[in-house]
């Protein structure tokens, strides 16, 4: 009886690890779709509203990627100062772009929001601002 046990441990703890391994290093992902097409489905988008936006964000994104340039720039900066006031200086300029890129991004999302449906918008900012704050300029800010 012990044996059958034993065995059924063995079975249990093998079972359980291999579990664990197959649901977090072989998980499945969710179907690639685009920014558009995701927006479009979560905020109930017609066809009208997605148009807009994707005129928006269009005309945007340029404005973005200069953002993200003069940021990454001034990282560079940063990590080239010689001396010290060399590097409170691209730090606070630094600082500066960042807070540009933050407002200037803030009423893109808000002029995005204003296409949606009232209760749409306003869940549409609540997702998405915290996304902002967490921004590493790496590449232009998206919509999802």
């Amino acid at each position: 009886m012990a044996r059958v046990l034993r065995l059924l441990l063995v079975v249990a703890i093998a079972g359980g690890v291999s579990f664990f391994v197959t649901r977090h290093f072989f998980t499945v992902s969710p179907p690639d779709i685009s920014e558009m097409d995701w927006l479009a489905g979560e905020f109930d988008l017609d066809p009208q509203q997605r148009a807009k936006i994707a005129d928006l964000h269009a005309a945007y994104r340029p404005v973005c990627l200069e953002h993200c340039d003069a940021i990454v720039a001034a990282q560079d900066r940063i990590a080239a100062a010689q001396s010290t006031p060399e590097r409170q200086i691209a730090e606070a300029e630094m600082h500066q772009l960042e807070i540009i890129c933050h407002q200037s991004t803030r009423t893109h999302l808000e002029a995005v929001a204003a296409v949606m449906a009232p209760g749409q918008s306003q869940r549409y900012l609540e997702l998405i601002s915290p996304r902002l704050s967490d921004h590493r300029h790496v590449e232009p800010f998206g919509l999802k």
